[in-house]
């Protein structure tokens, strides 16, 4: 990727960014690998960096802990090992035996998951398994690195004759030292070590008198190290087997350099797709810290930014405690693909050049393979080139004014510039005539539309103002600003240009009137009514956007209650169903019981074969007295609920809360006529017989008159709030959320103790909860909880 200038990633805080990444890597290849990391311009590349880092994110806050240890650079070795015969230190062996192992341990982990981790499965098929190379380095290798007795039978032979002799030794010595004690010709120190070989401190006045060989004489000159003439042949035969290990010892450590050697290729392979699996981690972890997500990578030029974050000022914060932390406040941007030229205006320190810098920090990010603190529907576009002008970069070496500086930064972007280009100029026409700079600048930014790059201009310039407003491919933005406290907002405005606000700021500032006075005078009454009118235009844009807010929440208000009415709705027409298909079923019933009687009368006279009119009379009598059994029946049911729901002593009027005994259903009492009424209920009117109306008593008269008295048994206020609260699988700021909830509720439940399951995985959760209760006055202390509470995936707060 083209950038330009050469400081371009200091201006707008890539360095930064590579540097906190920096502190995230484990290893030293990946710290020297992410010093000199650059934006790619390749799309393939960048998407498949993006799926490693979103992968890792959620690997890093969902999954079991990541296996990436004992990151070795062992490339010195490798190196040292290449011409035959070559010996390697023994400590080598150890490092490319902890990184075999780490290889061995990131591709079953992955093989496990693939599903989940496609991206990540691809970088692990580089890993190259080597079980055979392992189980050499362990069969000479002691879990403390050092080289094992059985490393060899011949080394085991020898190291025991040394062991056997040097017993013997010991023997001797203490026998020689005991017989001088006796004799007091020892000194009060017991045997010692000089020149490798074991001595006994004699007072220099007896030297003479004991038989042996000088090593050593003591700062003081009162005492000689002697080596007496027993121990001579067992010093000289222990000297000479320590020779023989040492020589066995190369040989063996010849042949496993060999081993080594031969397989030197697959090692380093291991050893640099290990040190991309911790760049991808580095990047990760500090996408979780930034709370980033993965935005869409647009096909076309279209740039939609929402709720970006500035990285920076997000980092600055995380170093600060939460009473020192500045507000951040989001950048909301859009610019469509025929839209190539921004021109950002607005009074000073409102946030126009912080707004510059979020969009080219956050593009060069997401090249580098970040996910970015903004809204995963964000849209960026892929640029093959960033050219920034930005703060001063006036050079005495090379005799370059600031405008000259800007010149030959111009020049450049000319000759490199595309339609991938993507173009921040801050401040343009500064540092020179505002006329000249102005038609210079706005020459300049036609000829890069023309070729159809995408530039965001931030200036005070009316011209180029004017320029956006009249250019078909070019838009006017602003940063807001309250024109009530005179202070700015930090919020992007898109389509309206903003006014500098001088005059306003001097008067508020208490200036002379006749200085501003004068100002104004100066300054043109042409040049002073368009920034009056900017002025007014962006007071009714407030007023504007104030009475949208009104409208959108009026018209929430309305959706809400259409809704209710729905359901209402709906409700009354599912239970006037229920109604009439009771109703039916009953009526059903009443008939199958008229039927069968008729049935029964109509066989008997078919059975007797005649029209027997006595018969039939009789048959007729039997329907009749069932007809009024029925009838009957009905009545007292009927009763018996008017009885039951008759809980009202008085009569309902026109405007009281009423109950429909049938449906059960509440409304208000709208007409009486005669037995007849209407009640409205859930915006509906239902008539309906007004002996089955209950006047019931409005609930919100209930909830004044009432008291409510609420007593706790004792222990109930535990179980309230559980005692454990899981987050795992949460990302970190909502994860936190919970937790300050949970300990208020655990807090006012008078709860001594909770646990907090956050899970082990790289430990992100269990820091964020262990800082965020460092600052909770309340909590006495906390611990991780015994393993079989869950340990170190659970921590345990007393309060």
């Amino acid at each position: 990727m083209h950038l330009f200038p050469e400081h371009l990633s200091e201006k707008i805080g890539f360095n930064s960014v590579r540097s906190a990444t920096q502190d995230k890597a484990r290893s030293e290849m990946a710290k020297t690998k992410l010093a000199t990391m650059q934006p790619f311009s390749d799309r393939q590349v960048i998407e498949r960096r993006l799926e490693q880092t979103a992968e890792m994110m959620d690997l890093l806050l969902n999954d079991s802990a990541f296996p990436l240890n004992n990151l070795h650079d062992v490339q010195q070795f490798l190196d040292k090992a290449r011409p035959q015969n070559s010996i390697i230190p023994l400590q080598a062996f150890v490092k490319i035996l902890e990184l075999s192992i780490t290889a061995r341990r990131i591709k079953t982990y992955i093989e496990q998951r693939e599903e989940h981790y496609p991206a990540l499965k691809e970088v692990s098929i580089q890993l190259i398994p080597l079980k055979e190379l392992e189980e050499t380095l362990q069969g000479i290798l002691t879990e403390n690195g050092e080289l094992r007795d059985d490393a060899s039978p011949k080394l085991r032979s020898i190291r025991k004759r040394i062991n056997r002799r040097k017993n013997d030794l010991r023997t001797t010595i203490n026998r020689v030292m005991g017989r001088l004690s006796k004799k007091g010709m020892a000194s009060d120190e017991g045997p010692t070590i000089r020149n490798g070989r074991m001595v006994v401190p004699v007072q220099v006045e007896y030297k003479r008198k004991v038989k042996g060989f000088v090593h050593d004489v003591s700062s003081s000159g009162q005492t000689v190290y002697l080596e007496p003439v027993e121990a001579l042949n067992i010093n000289n035969e222990i000297r000479q087997l320590e020779s023989e290990e040492k020589q066995e010892i190369e040989r063996i450590l010849r042949e496993l350099t060999g081993e080594i050697r031969s397989r030197s290729d697959k090692i380093r392979q291991n050893m640099n797709c290990l040190t991309t699996f911790d760049i991808i981690r580095a990047k990760a972890e500090l996408s979780i810290d930034l709370d980033g997500f993965t935005p869409v990578i647009s096909e076309s030029s279209h740039l939609y930014i929402k709720e970006a974050y500035n990285p920076l000022l997000l980092l600055k914060n995380r170093g600060l405690p939460e009473s020192k932390q500045e507000k951040v406040v989001p950048l909301d941007m859009e610019l469509e693909e025929e839209e190539r030229c921004l021109v950002i205006t607005g009074p000073n320190a409102g946030g126009k050049s912080v707004a510059l810098k979020t969009l080219g920090l956050c593009s060069m990010m997401i090249q580098a393979g970040f996910a970015i603190p903004a809204r995963d529907s964000s849209e960026i576009p892929i640029f093959s080139s960033i050219f920034v002008d930005m703060g001063d970069d006036q050079s005495i070496e090379n005799d370059l004014s600031t405008f000259s500086s800007r010149l030959e930064w111009m020049k450049h972007t000319l000759e490199n510039a595309d339609k991938h280009s993507l173009v921040l100029i801050d401040e343009a026409a500064a540092g020179t005539d505002p006329e000249e700079g102005g038609a210079l600048f706005q020459a300049f930014i036609e000829i890069l539309m023309e070729r159809n790059a995408k530039i965001l201009v931030t200036t005070h310039h009316g011209s180029l103002k004017v320029f956006a407003h009249d250019h078909e491919y070019a838009v006017n933005g602003s940063m807001k600003f309250d024109q009530d406290t005179l202070s700015p907002t930090y919020r992007f405005k898109k389509g309206v240009p903003g006014s500098s606000y001088a005059f306003e700021i001097a008067e508020r500032m208490q200036l002379q009137e006749q200085l501003l006075n004068n100002a104004r005078t100066l300054l043109g009454e042409a040049k002073g009514d368009m920034e009056t009118l900017i002025t007014e235009l962006e007071t009714k844009s407030q007023e504007a956007e104030e009475l949208k807010k009104k409208y959108d929440k009026l018209k929430a208000h309305t959706e809400k209650e259409r809704n209710r009415y729905k359901e209402k709705r709906s409700a009354i027409e599912k239970e006037k169903e229920k109604i009439r298909e009771k109703a039916l079923n009953e009526a059903k019933q009443i008939m199958d019981s008229a039927n069968k009687k008729i049935e029964e009368a109509v066989e008997r006279i078919v059975t007797k074969g005649e029209k027997d009119d006595e018969t039939i009379q009789k048959a007729r009598e039997e329907v009749e007295e069932h007809r009024q059994q029925v009838q009957t029946e009905l009545q007292e049911l009927e009763e018996e609920q008017e009885e039951r729901y008759q809980d009202a002593k008085e009569q309902p009027e026109v405007g009281d809360l009423v109950r429909l005994k049938d449906a059960n259903t509440t409304g208000e009492l709208k007409k009486i006529n005669g037995n007849k009424a209407v009640i409205s209920a859930g915006g509906l009117r239902v008539k309906t017989k007004y002996k089955k109306l209950i006047k019931v008593e409005d609930a919100s008269k209930q909830k004044k008159e009432q008291k409510v008295k609420v007593n706790f048994e004792e222990g109930s206020r535990y179980k309230m709030v559980k005692p454990q609260l899981s987050i795992r699988g949460m990302r970190g700021r909502e994860a936190m959320k919970e937790v300050e909830h949970y300990i208020d509720n655990a807090l006012a439940a008078g709860r001594n103790e909770v646990h907090i399951v956050h899970g082990k995985g790289e430990g992100i959760l269990k820091n964020l909860v262990h800082e965020y209760l460092n600052k909770r006055k309340e909590v006495s202390s906390y611990e991780i909880a015994p393993i079989q509470k869950g340990g170190a995936g659970c921590t345990v707060v007393h309060f």
